[in-house]
């Protein structure tokens, strides 16, 4: 009875096994029978197919969970130039040649413009009656980006950064020349991200900004700011990203307030900047509260990358003393103190710092190779064809998307050396020889450093960005002491950018990692002060 009933129980296993195997590979049989019905066909002269491992869907798992360090997981296995790669039944197609991002970067049949309307309505969740005024009004965006760069002239862009170093100097300032032990900061991350994204509110939004006298709306902007690509890709973001969206709803919720105040338009404080791009929504009819929820990007832009790039910075001149002595010296010259009237002000001239501190500009760029993973996105616009310089053409079609990554041609062997992984402070000195061989050799590392993009979408904030970083760096070197707390500061670990930002923040929003800040011996009662 019990050998009848064993055997009677492996016959329906087995039946029942033998029929999940048939179903199973009948359904994996049917699915690389779609996949070989769904793939692209190309043309013989546009980029290679690399086809996903798991057939349609792997390239777009892969670049959501791994956001840009998919790039360098893809090209580390297909060592090419450029690619096309299958996403469903389309492609995309990502370039990792550094001529050919280039050639990418300048045509201007390549146009960042559509991304800006699709990222709109998913990241800020604009209504459908506020979307149709973007896509109903073709003139919008490029009068936006008008605005932008009008903002950005040197006159308005010299006026952002000493409203912002001022107001970071109010920072550096409370540091008590009694405390010889110095200040304790837990978390050099946190203390650089809360300095910068106070001062550039400051700048941007005026007196009247809401950061003020709010100040855990920085925590709600930073919120924000991760929830990004979630918010971009999740479905029901109420639901799945759901912090990040209550992040942003109070954001736009207060930002609605300040709009509605117009105190854009009537506070004499806030940027050009932020006055020009408002009047170009409201002229467009955005009410208040629209250009709000537009207009919530805007502190989190001018932040993002900043704050991190001032961070790794910081980390690496101070694990080199005798690279702060050296940048001290190159910033000394350039400090005005402020005489018998007022002895204790130290004025730095911020325009005289790119000039005058090639060491410190060094540092700067190395830094922006090490850590700046962007990926730029544009959208095709008519048939184009690219090429290397080296014979080699590639035919881009119309309506394709195109991914061209930094993070590859920044850290490409060839191109910067065997010390491509690690911060060379000399770098970018400029070069002592003219030889063909040495202008060669710069006209590559030039074509393989594109941290900002490129052509006519070059990022408009670099300059803000970078006059403000060196100026906080040379007030660091030159008037305090920075002594890690619980690590080195070179063991501190980045993890991969994602996509809505370029450059890599510390692991675990640098928790682990603290300073004492000391004011240095003869800078004891020093209050410093930036102009233009």
């Amino acid at each position: 009875m019990a050998a009848s009933q064993i055997a009677a129980g492996e016959s329906l296993v087995s039946k029942f096994t033998s029929g999940n195997v048939l179903i199973l590979c009948g359904v994996i049989g049917g699915l690389y029978l779609l996949d070989f019905l769904l793939t692209p066909r190309l043309d013989a002269s546009e980029p290679p197919l690399l086809k996903p491992s798991i057939p349609l869907i792997g390239h777009i798992i892969g670049i959501i969970w791994h956001q840009t360090d998919y790039h360098r997981i893809v090209h580390k296995k297909h060592p090419i130039p450029i690619a096309s790669l299958q996403m469903l039944w389309g492609k995309i197609y990502t370039v990792w040649d550094p001529q050919l991002a280039q050639a990418s970067l300048r045509t201007r049949n390549l146009s960042f413009g559509p991304f800006v309307v699709e990222f709109a309505q998913k990241a800020f969740g604009l209504s459908a009656e506020t979307f149709a005024k973007i896509t109903d009004n073709k003139d919008l965006v490029p009068d936006f980006t008008e605005a932008i760069h009008a903002g950005m002239q040197p006159k308005c862009l010299h006026a952002m950064n000493a409203t912002a170093l001022n107001h970071i100097s109010r920072t550096l300032d409370k540091v008590s020349p009694d405390d010889e032990g110095g200040v304790a900061v837990p978390n050099l991350y946190l203390w650089v991200r809360d300095a910068i994204t106070f001062a550039t509110a400051h700048s941007l939004l005026g007196k009247e900004n809401p950061f003020e006298n709010n100040p855990s709306l920085v925590e709600d902007l930073w919120t924000f700011e991760g929830s990004l690509p979630h918010l971009l890709t999740k479905p029901f973001p109420t639901i799945t990203v759901r912090k990040g969206y209550l992040a942003r709803n109070k954001l736009q919720a207060v930002l609605g307030k300040y709009y509605t105040a117009m105190h854009d338009v009537n506070d004499p404080t806030v940027a050009q900047l932020t006055r020009g791009r408002a009047n170009v929504l409201r002229g467009y009819g955005f009410s208040g509260v629209e250009v709000a929820q537009a207009e919530v990007m805007l502190p989190v832009a001018a932040t993002t990358n900043s704050v991190p790039t001032m961070y790794w910075l910081i980390c690496s001149l101070f694990a080199k003393p005798a690279l702060v002595d050296r940048i001290r010296e190159e910033v000394l010259p350039l400090l005005e103190k402020g005489g018998d009237s007022d002895p204790d002000v130290v004025t730095i001239n911020i325009s005289r710092l790119e000039r005058e501190c090639p060491l410190l500009v060094s540092c700067y760029r190395e830094i922006m190779r090490l850590f700046n993973q962007n990926v730029s996105m544009r959208r095709i616009l008519a048939d184009t064809t690219i090429n290397d310089g080296k014979g080699n053409s590639y035919l881009l079609k119309k309506g394709v998307d195109v991914q061209i990554a930094s993070g590859i041609v920044h850290r490409m062997q060839g191109i910067w050396g065997d010390d491509v992984l690690e911060f060379n402070p000399e770098r970018f000195l400029p070069p002592t020889g003219k030889s063909a061989g040495q202008v060669e050799k710069e006209k590559t590392k030039k074509n393989a450093y594109i941290p900002f993009g490129g052509g006519q979408h070059l990022c408009p904030g670099r300059n803000f960005a970078l006059a403000e970083i060196l100026a906080i760096s040379s007030a660091l070197v030159v008037g305090f002491d920075l002594t890690p707390i619980g690590m080195d500061f070179d063991q501190m670990k980045a993890q991969p950018a994602v996509l809505a930002n370029a450059v890599a923040k510390p692991a675990n929003d640098g928790e682990g990692l603290g300073i004492k800040l000391r004011r240095r011996k003869g800078w004891e009662a020093a209050e410093w002060r930036f102009e233009g």
